[in-house]
């Protein structure tokens, strides 16, 4: 099946369903057949926090008269039950559905609402024993998620938002007097919010509580501030030494969410190590920026004298607590070392960008670095491994242990996307980081695409800067110029099967080296009168050399 019209998500959760389907269906005669159970299993995997081989088939709904309803998840955790009803649907062509909807209100209506004579007689059994075992315990259970699941989804029509509106507002109020202890939320759900849900679900902390020692053991902690949003933040004390505890028991898992690695030894980090080894090491606190840390849920415990701090992630300071775990690890940390911190209690991470950008001064932060955990990013980051490629989307990231062909890095893929596939190589030339990764600007354009065509542009690229003479002007400044020509020629050819076209190229066995003559001549031409004997390079990060390229093709 080809599937080129993907963004970074739809194509790394497709990568998840063809796993599924090989492993799972892989005897089932219709391929459409095989790739809704697939879908259908991998959205019960992540939505549920289920291993995909530990699903249980009597919460598959799916079948003869299931109502629109394919899952019914009932969890039990300290005699509660948490309720996750799901809707799949597959297809690679259909965004939500106000019909879909409508069945699925239908669906909602046999589980709370249908007399009891009804349900007896309900010829779909998985569905009748579930809906018994809900209403059964009305007492205990503490929420019910409604999830309508679909592949696409980047379109949300004004009729999906309104039947999406009217099951809300039903079954909330109806929830609230049949279900007294107990919350309804539905959602919609696409491949990047899938996307998002897992990379959560895999956060290495996720669900420990980690304790954090009270400098001052007497104070009582409040909430400095709170939002309506459920944000809540505090400004406290915190010995160095506990810092460097805490990233000597939890490490790289500390720094999951941290918008780039640790970069070691750099002059503003051996400022930061002398600082803390020095005679003037009380004077810490007062000098240095400090460390944000934030948590999913957040309690500081003023019997105990700890913050007790779930998923606890240091999101702004890595620099910092890197530094003071290496002094205290070289027993040169003195004990008079204190941290400012701000601990703050939230999970959304567009506030953990927003609050990385307002903190961050002691060592420059780029729109690359604040753009490094998009979710668009981190699926590049999937799917390039999956093809044998590592992709750097962080400066300072550790290199992975496994053998790869090629380190990409975001700043490179983002100059090569611009300059080949967005037909801006002048402008890409230009190297402007705030153009690759502001989504104001540049950023979906270059990004939002099938990964398998960033790696084939990246090929392309490639190809061209392999063959560039040092004595010749043309080829050596206009890479990317002939590089976003070639894609002109070869586009068509190489989106007939990305995938296969990767194979070629990396195998040296498809035969471009004539579209490349035919690159660099037409470039020649279209150039050669105006720079004379000036500098090609100069020329040719002019923007209107991209315009004059794209009328070329136009004429």
């Amino acid at each position: 099946m080809k599937l080129n019209n993907l963004t970074p998500e739809e194509a790394s959760i497709n990568l998840d369903i063809e796993k599924i389907e090989k492993e799972f269906y892989s005897k089932q005669k219709s391929d459409s057949v095989k790739r809704g159970k697939s879908f259908q299993h991998l959205c019960f995997s992540i939505i549920c926090e289920k291993d995909p081989n530990d699903i249980n088939d009597e919460d598959v709904i799916d079948g003869s008269d299931e109502e629109g309803i394919d899952i019914v998840f009932i969890e039990e955790l300290d005699n509660n039950l948490f309720v996750k009803i799901i809707n799949c649907k597959s297809s690679l062509a259909d965004n939500f559905s106000a019909n879909d909807l409508t069945l699925l209100k239908t669906g909602l209506q046999y589980v709370f609402e249908e007399p009891k004579l009804t349900i007896q007689n309900f010829p779909n059994l998985k569905l009748r024993d579930k809906i018994e075992i809900i209403r059964s315990n009305h007492d205990r259970i503490k929420s019910i998620d409604v999830y309508y699941c679909v592949f696409k989804g980047s379109t949300i029509e004004p009729n999906v938002k309104r039947k999406k509106q009217e099951i809300d507002n039903r079954y909330s109020k109806f929830i609230k007097v049949q279900y007294p202890y107990s919350e309804f939320n539905i959602h919609l759900v696409s491949s990047k919010d899938l996307f998002t849900i897992r990379v959560k679900n895999l956060e290495s902390l996720r669900g420990i509580e980690v304790k954090v020692p009270y400098y001052d053991t007497s104070l009582i902690m409040k909430p400095d501030i709170s939002t309506e949003e459920g944000i809540r933040g505090y400004i406290t004390t915190v010995r160095a030494e506990e810092i460097a505890k805490l990233v000597n028991q939890w490490g790289d898992k500390l720094f999951e969410k941290n918008i780039r690695g640790w970069l070691k030894y750099n002059k503003k980090n051996q400022e930061i190590y002398n600082s803390c080894i020095s005679n003037e090491s009380g004077l810490f606190w007062f000098l240095n920026n400090g460390i944000t840390m934030i948590g999913d849920k957040v309690i500081p415990s003023d019997h105990a004298g700890v913050w007790k701090i779930t998923n606890l992630q240091i999101v702004n300071g890595q620099q910092t607590a890197r530094m003071i775990y290496e002094a205290w690890n070289n027993k040169l940390l003195k004990k008079n070392v204190t941290v400012m911190c701000r601990i703050y209690e939230a999970n959304e991470m567009g506030f953990i960008t927003k609050i990385t950008k307002a903190t961050n001064s002691q060592s420059s932060i780029g729109s690359r670095d604040l753009m490094s955990n998009d979710p668009k990013q981190l699926a590049i980051q999937i799917y390039f491994e999956k093809l044998g490629y590592f992709y750097e989307r962080q400066r300072g990231e550790k290199k992975p242990s496994w053998s790869y062909k090629s380190i990409i890095t975001s700043a490179k893929l983002a100059q090569i996307s611009l300059g080949v596939l967005c037909k801006k190589p002048s402008l890409a030339r230009k190297n402007i980081e705030d153009n690759f990764f502001n989504p104001q600007k540049y950023y979906n354009n270059i990004f939002d695409r099938n990964p398998n065509e960033l790696v084939i542009a990246y090929l392309l690229y490639k190809y061209c800067d392999d063959l560039k003479n040092e004595n010749d002007q043309i080829t050596y400044f206009g890479v990317l110029h002939i590089a976003r020509i070639m894609w002109e020629y070869l586009s068509n050819q190489l989106k007939n099967d990305l995938e296969n076209s990767i194979k070629l190229m990396e195998q040296s066995e498809l035969m471009i080296k004539k579209e490349y003559n035919k690159a660099v001549n037409h470039l020649t031409d279209l150039i050669k009168e105006e720079i004379m004997d000036k500098s090609a390079g100069n020329y040719l990060s002019r923007i209107e050399v991209d315009e004059n390229i794209f009328k070329s093709f136009s004429n």
